[in-house]
């Protein structure tokens, strides 16, 4: 359990964090709730309360990961992303509805390797947002998702 300096750092993480950085922090709840999921699913498994705990909280990261995206201003790309982020979700439902440890052991590899690139195409708006030109508009990284 956190302690309440623990958890006003979290807060205070979040509330002062970009947008783009909120989504590598989805990301990271998504992995955290997922591998949790998974241990519980191969070790625990007579913990039915934990094991859906863990999927609903992976499941909620999936679906603001959808809700985070700017069909608008990310055309194709977004399309795509929401895509991959229903599939994702649809299996994470599956796998809590049937106990399946594959299912979500197929995913983490995936969630892992989008984080990765999040944090990367982040990292690097950060440092073009920050040189002397700034991009026309001023859009946000942010809204494709």
């Amino acid at each position: 359990m956190k302690t309440s300096a623990d958890q006003k750092y979290l807060e205070t993480s979040i509330a002062t964090a970009s947008k783009e950085d909120l989504i590598v922090k989805i990301f990271d709840a998504l992995i955290i709730a997922s591998q949790q999921a998974h241990e519980k699913l191969l070790g625990e498994r007579d913990d039915i309360q934990g094991i859906h705990k863990a999927l609903l909280r992976a499941q909620r990261a999936c679906a603001l990961l959808m809700a985070s995206l700017d069909m608008e201003i990310g055309g194709e790309l977004a399309k795509n992303l929401f895509r991959v982020y229903e599939f994702w979700h649809h299996e994470l439902v599956m796998a809590n509805m049937q106990k399946d440890p594959e299912r979500v052991a197929r995913l983490l590899p995936y969630f892992t390797e989008y984080r990765k690139t999040w944090a990367q195409a982040v990292a690097e708006f950060k440092a073009m947002k920050s040189a002397p030109q700034p991009a026309p508009g001023g859009a946000s990284f942010a809204a494709v998702g």
